[in-house]
This record gives C-alpha cells, sequence and structure tokens, in this order.
C-alpha cells in the first residue's frame, strides 16, 4: 500500500509517532482517526491535526470494530496484548508501526541502527561521522533524550533523495514492519532486555531481526561479530548459512545483501585511502569496550560510504557523545560526577562499570524488568566501592548484595537521597559517582532521560 488517498487509517496512540504518521497520511489524502486513552486535555499533539481533518477519540485506545478500515498504525507502546491485533487479524486490516509508513514514503535511503544496548550511541556517532565526510544527513528515529530529534516519518517527509536519513530504530518499532528496508542496517548487540514486553528471548530477537529481513542486493548488513545473541539470533533467520565468519567481509551474492562482521580483537577498517586502527585513534567521548564497539559499527558505515582516514580521524576527536549515556556531569572537590541514567538493564551496567574510572560509588537501581537482580547485584560487587540503592527493586538488590558478603551498600530511597549521601558522606577526592541504574525508570521518573535530568540538577544544587 503506497496509495494513501481515501484510504481509513486507525492510529493507535496519540503520542510523538502516533502524531507523525497521522500527519503524514493526512497530508496523502487519508482520513484518519487517533485513539488514545488519555483525556481530550491532554492529548496536545493532536490537536492540530484535528484542524487538519483528523478525529480525535479521547479516552479510548480502540475503536470497537476494524470493519471499513484500510489500515492500522500502532505505537511503540501499544503491548503484544492489545485487543486492535486480534481486532486487525479479524478484518484482514494490515497493521504497521509508524517506521514501516516512514520507509514507504521517503525519498531517501535509510541507515537503520538497532541493538540493546550502544544503539543511540551508534546512531549518533554515525551521524556525526558522515556529516564530517560531507554527506547530507538527517538524525532521526527512536533518539530518546536528545535535543532536536525527529521521528522517521518527520525526516522522511522532509528529506531530498540526495540525503541520508540514519535512524535509531527499537525493537517494537520493527515488530510491526513488513517492506521495511534500509540501505545499511546495524545491530550493536542482543541481550536479554524488554522481556515483560516480547514474551521471551527469542521473540525480542525475532523482533530485532526483522531490520535484516528484506535486505537484498546492494544494501548492507553491519553486524556485531563478537556478540552471542547476534550469532544466536542468525540462526533463526535466512542469512544464518551464507554469512561471513567474524570480522570479515561477505560481498552478496545474487540478490543477497553485503555483510560486515566487526570485532575488537580486529578493530581495523579497510577505507578507500588505507586502513584505519581503532584502538589507536583517540576518541575522548567513548571510553570502554562497549564503546570500542559502537565505534567499529559506525566507522564500517562510513567507509561503505567512503570516508578517508582523515575523516575518520578528525569525526572521532570531535565527537562530544549522546546525553545520559556515560555523560560527564562535571568534578566538585576532586569527585568525578557521571550520568549514565540510560544504563536500564543488567548488561549495559557491567559495561558502564567497567568503563568508570575507579574507585566508584554507583547509584543504582528502579524496576528491574527482567528478573536480573542477582546479575546487577554482582556487576556492583565486582565495580563499586560503595552501592546507593533507589527505587522500587533497590531494597531487593541490596539483599542480594548482602547474599553476597558486601556489606558495602545503603538503601537511599529516592535519587535526591543517594545523590545527597554520596556527596557528603560517602565520596573522597579521586572518586567517581555514577548513577548507572541498571534497571527501568517509571517508578519513580517519567522515562530515563527524565531521571538523567534530575541527577545533573541534584548535583549542581548539592555542590553551590
Amino acid at each position: 500500500m503506497s496509495n494513501f488517498g481515501g484510504k481509513r487509517v486507525a492510529a493507535i496512540g496519540a503520542g510523538r509517532s502516533g502524531c507523525a504518521a497521522a500527519g503524514a497520511l493526512l497530508r496523502r489524502g487519508a482520513q484518519v482517526e487517533l485513539y488514545d486513552r488519555k483525556p481530550l486535555a491532554d492529548l496536545a499533539l493532536a490537536q492540530p491535526l484535528a484542524d487538519q481533518g483528523a478525529v480525535l477519540h479521547a479516552e479510548t485506545d480502540a475503536p470497537p470494530t476494524l470493519q471499513g478500515y484500510d489500515l492500522v498504525i500502532v505505537s511503540p507502546g501499544v503491548p503484544p496484548s492489545h485487543p486492535i491485533f486480534a481486532l486487525a487479524e479479524q478484518a484482514d486490516v494490515p497493521v504497521w508501526s509508524e517506521i514501516e509508513l516512514a520507509y514507504r514514503i521517503s525519498p531517501a535511503p535509510i541507515i537503520a541502527i538497532t541493538g540493546t544496548n550502544g544503539k543511540t550511541t551508534t546512531t549518533m556517532l554515525i551521524h556525526h561521522l558522515l556529516r564530517t565526510m560531507g554527506l547530507k544527513v538527517r538524525l532521526c528515529g527512536n533518539i530518546a533524550g536528545t535535543e532536536g530529534d525527529l521521528t522517521l516519518t518527520e525526516a522522511a517527509e522532509a528529506a531530498t533523495p540526495d540525503e541520508w536519513l540514519v535512524a535509531e530504530v527499537s525493537s517494537f518499532q520493527l515488530l510491526h514492519t513488513h517492506a521495511f528496508r534500509p540501505r545499511i542496517a546495524v545491530i550493536t548487540n542482543i541481550r536479554e532486555d524488554h522481556l515483560d514486553y516480547h514474551g521471551s528471548w527469542e521473540a525480542y530477537a525475532l523482533a530485532k531481526a526483522k531490520i535484516l529481513a528484506n535486505l537484498g542486493a546492494g544494501d548492507w548488513a553491519v553486524l556485531n561479530g563478537e556478540d552471542a545473541g547476534i550469532q544466536k539470533m542468525l540462526t533463526l533467520t535466512s542469512l544464518s548459512s551464507s554469512h561471513p565468519s567474524p570480522h570479515e567481509r561477505g560481498q552478496g551474492g545474487e540478490g543477497k545483501p553485503s555483510i560486515i562482521f566487526f570485532t575488537t580483537a580486529h578493530p581495523v577498517v579497510p577505507l578507500k585511502d588505507g586502513t584505519l586502527n581503532l584502538a589507536e585513534v583517540p576518541m575522548p567521548a567513548l571510553r570502554g569496550k562497549h564503546n570500542l564497539e559502537n565505534a567499529l559499527a559506525a566507522a564500517h558505515v562510513a567507509a561503505i560510504l567512503g570516508g578517508t582516514v582523515q575523516q575518520l580521524r578528525d569525526a572521532f576527536a570531535t565527537f562530544k557523545g549522546a546525553p545520559h549515556r556515560m555523560e560527564f556531569v562535571g568534578e566538585w572537590a576532586g569527585v568525578r560526577y557521571i550520568n549514565n541514567s540510560m544504563c536500564t538493564n543488567a548488561d549495559a551496567l557491567e559495561n558502564s562499570l567497567q568503563a568508570t574510572p575507579k574507585p566508584c560509588l554507583v547509584i543504582a537501581g528502579g524496576v528491574d524488568k527482567n528478573n536480573r537482580i542477582q546479575q546487577i547485584a554482582e556487576s556492583l560487587a565486582r565495580h563499586a566501592r560503595f552501592a546507593l540503592l533507589i527505587g522500587r527493586d533497590g531494597q531487593a538488590i541490596g539483599d542480594a548484595l548482602t547474599r553476597l558478603g558486601y556489606p558495602s551498600w545503603e538503601y537511599a530511597a529516592t535519587l535526591e537521597n543517594a545523590v545527597g549521601r554520596g556527596n557528603g558522606a560517602r565520596a573522597r577526592a579521586g572518586e567517581t559517582v555514577i548513577l548507572a541504574p541498571g534497571c527501568a525508570s517509571f517508578d519513580q521518573f517519567r522515562n530515563f532521560a527524565h531521571r538523567g535530568e534530575e541527577f545533573k540538577r541534584i548535583v549542581a544544587e548539592v555542590n553551590r
């Protein structure tokens, strides 16, 4: 479906992605109805669409039937258990995510990046590298917590054919794609995450794998060859029988994409004017092995598009990093403060603490959405001089630390208490206080970005 004139569309969810999709469809002649469980007064983003002809249904997030509809657009937060999917199956109505619509209307090629950890840093780094190379690029997609971010649909509507759209895409968005075909697809890693949404690791991995589903001749897949989750995921896809060994560059056969596997064991990137060993390149904003993986993914994308050695050196030297991802907040009385609020699972916690200057005091806790309290506790016991625990599952993490024989922890309950305790009673000159929750934020905050902004505000206040 590419001609939307006269089509009747139900958009489920009137947030950023739902409103972006609804607006694009309205401009293409569709009859759009927006559904959201919030009251009408809270649907500020949708009000301009009503003026353009959209019908708003507040305090309900689905029509009673889909008879008479031609298409459903679902927002990323709509869970698989939502009744809209049964209704769509009964009425034989296709269900798309916003990025599926974006792909179908975009005149520009798409570079899509997904993964459990590192995808935002990698997306922003690819955008920065390509800009340094002089290419016309737009940063877009699921780039939460960054300034000036665009949905993929918004970027697609504004793009011209000579641009590149560099888009972070999530498993929630990929789940409801059908024709979505990026020119370059990047997967940073696949760990256990969002199991409360997908139900199993296999379902989560298969959703991620949809970024590769439609790749063909002329397309590229850039994959982390060291990640066991990606290797396991590949066995579930059609690429499993033809992908090259790690750190090989496999040229696509007839109708097949080309595939690059990158590894930190072989951090050399072939460029049009030579090679670049990223292990020897200064990258001030990219500490730790996990960030070397992110840098390798981005560098291989730049190599595909003709980057030079000097262009990449310049880009890595000037990259400032992504907000809420190992973000240096400041130093007071010899104590460094780092905001890593985007650390929302146990694997991200381990990676970030490996890269944190020691000794460190770690503020951790929130909502453990993947049943990984033991793993979180083990990382804290391994790396933290002291753990300040917050949120719904903070006490459970502390209890796990006690069972490990690790006594240096305190349940501070709130972020404000934790920063105050770390600043006033615990941290010493030469040490680091890092917010690395290892958990989701929605028990006490709107999202991880809100948590990170609050951390920075509190740190500044207590150090006045």
